[in-house]
């Protein structure tokens, strides 16, 4: 009598234990389904700013922002303001000098490594090793051999 005794108490301990890990898991399962998928992110954001690139929204008027041709705000950015749009997923745009010349790009992720085709006055193929920190909202692109560059939203 003493063994099964002892030995159904220890299978329920047990039962006990592999339910916690389990309820544990599930937890953690479930919070990191949240977050989206690094391609949904980046078109979420939408326009992404060198870190080191200042942008501010242009004023027209009193309490009005300005509007480009397309209905959409105007910025001005100082040196550094290379901007990324990522408009939908495989396509987007950039801008080297405040929108007066917008450049079509489609881009790819794979394998930690973000691929970026422009349309630029010739076709550039470019490929890098990206981070993304969705927490932060910091895009952390690194060619082979150079420093890291680092991309923030565009704030409105």
């Amino acid at each position: 009598m003493n063994k099964k005794r002892v030995f159904s108490i220890t299978t329920f301990i047990i039962g006990i234990i592999a339910l916690i890990a389990g309820v544990v898991f599930l937890v953690i399962r479930l919070i990191n389904a949240n977050s989206m998928q690094d391609g949904e992110f980046l078109v979420s954001i939408g326009e992404w700013v060198k870190e080191n690139g200042k942008c501010e929204q242009l004023k027209c008027a009193e309490n009005t922002k300005c509007m480009d041709e397309n209905g959409e705000s105007a910025l001005r950015c100082e040196d550094g303001g290379v901007i990324w749009n990522f408009t939908e997923i495989g396509k987007g745009t950039l801008t080297t000098n405040d929108h007066l010349n917008d450049y079509d790009f489609s881009w790819a992720l794979e394998n930690g490594k973000i691929i970026i085709k422009t349309d630029w006055l010739y076709t550039m193929n470019d490929e890098f090793d990206y981070e993304l920190d969705q927490n932060n909202n910091i895009l952390t692109i690194t060619r082979e051999g150079e420093e890291a560059v680092k991309f923030v939203p565009v704030a409105e």
